[in-house]
């Protein structure tokens, strides 16, 4: 959530990622937007980074870091691991 004008926090397509790589945490924030559904695929969305703290590691690129996010949002996809019937169902694109 956001904080708004009245200073309650308000929804946001945004979403904050935390993978511990190396012995470190990497924060990535993404917003997220929903796309058209196809009969294949009803729960379809695409990823944008927003923004990647810190952006890369000693012996990790940023490109390597972004890798294995992607990896862990597609095992991950709608609902977790453990929702087989969503995930498959769900599609989802990166925009970065």
């Amino acid at each position: 959530s956001e904080e708004s004008r009245s200073g309650y926090p308000e929804p946001s397509d945004k979403e904050v990622f935390i993978l511990h790589v190396n012995s470190q945490n990497i924060e990535f924030i993404l917003s997220s937007h929903g796309l058209g559904a196809t009969d294949l695929y009803p729960i379809h969305f695409s990823y944008e980074l927003v923004s990647m703290s810190p952006s890369s590691l000693p012996n990790m690129s940023r490109e390597s870091l972004l890798n294995i996010l992607k990896d862990a949002i597609n095992i991950f996809k709608y609902n977790g691991i453990r929702d087989l019937e969503e995930n498959e169902k769900t599609l989802i694109e990166f925009d970065f």
